[in-house]
């Protein structure tokens, strides 16, 4: 192989196609290159362009390897016979990595339609459409135009959707992302890439990156008097006297705080206090027993 490895490691694997699912996995190499995948064993090898890649599923395992694999990653991909897939475990934090390298592989420099802001609160905007090129990091995507650059927190992000919202085409697949803009609004974003497989990719990462934020949020653990000072920041945008609302003094109020602002909860700046993206996660999703 002649291209640049980007990523290879030692793990099992599981090739099937619809009508075959008889098969147990094999332990082999799994290489990549920026175009393509290859799954090796001593006496065989499988390689899958990446432009033929439609699907990557994180975590699910099909029932049909369930008695074979824990923890896994599908890749459905475009075969000689139709759709087939490659369910792919390996040790430790392997598989991890691999797969924030295969979706920056299959999605970074795809040309995508945007508007932004198509909406904002429930006001509909007349952005413009535009053509850009995307690009996925950790916990964000950016998408570059010749007139600006939009970028998307994921830890702002509220909802990943989908319809046939962007341009004439009524067969256009879009995207359809909700999240929160800096001054608390809800900010409504359409993206449509030029092919739908990479719709169904770019969903997938969303999702993906989405769902880990909101398992690493629930790993959070909160006493009772951090829990009032995130819902009297919430309710009040920061304008509030906590040594009243915590019943204590000022060391025991400044505590309370230090310990909310170390968990990235709170954000202290020139304006007062606020919540961070992740605290804003708390109280809209976990707090319902606390009254300020």
């Amino acid at each position: 192989m002649t291209e640049d490895i980007v990523a290879d490691f030692t793990g099992r694997f599981f090739l099937s196609t619809s009508s075959d699912t008889s098969e147990t996995p094999e332990k082999g190499r799994i290489i990549m290159t920026r175009r393509r995948l290859v799954l090796a064993t001593t006496d065989d090898k499988t390689t899958v362009p990446l432009s033929n890649v439609v699907d990557v599923n994180v975590g699910t395992v099909p029932k049909h390897v369930k008695r074979f694999f824990d923890d896994t990653l599908t890749i459905g991909y475009e075969g000689p016979t139709g759709i087939q897939s490659a369910v792919i475990e390996s040790e430790g934090d392997k598989l991890e990595t691999f797969v924030a390298i295969l979706f920056r592989c299959l999605l970074n420099g795809r040309t995508v339609a945007v508007k932004h802001p198509a909406r904002v609160g429930g006001r509909v905007k007349n952005s413009p459409v535009r053509k850009g090129k995307l690009r996925i990091k950790k916990r964000s995507i950016v998408i570059k135009t010749k007139q600006e650059s939009i970028s998307i927190d994921i830890e702002n992000v509220m909802n990943i959707g989908r319809g046939n919202k962007l341009g004439d085409r009524a067969d256009r697949v879009t995207l359809i992302v909700k999240s929160i803009d800096d001054s608390g609004l809800t900010e409504t974003t359409l993206i449509a890439p030029a092919k739908s497989q990479y719709v169904n990719l770019l969903g997938r990462f969303l999702r993906l990156e989405f769902d880990e934020l909101r398992e690493e949020v629930n790993e959070i653990e909160l006493t009772n008097p951090e829990k009032r000072v995130l819902v009297g920041v919430h309710a009040t945008g920061g304008d509030i006297d906590f040594t009243n609302m915590l019943d204590g003094d000022p060391a025991y109020v400044t505590n309370v705080l230090n310990s909310v602002k170390n968990k990235d909860l709170i954000l202290e700046n020139g304006n007062g206090i606020s919540l961070t993206p992740k605290g804003r996660i708390v109280v809209t999703q976990q707090i319902e027993d606390v009254n300020v």
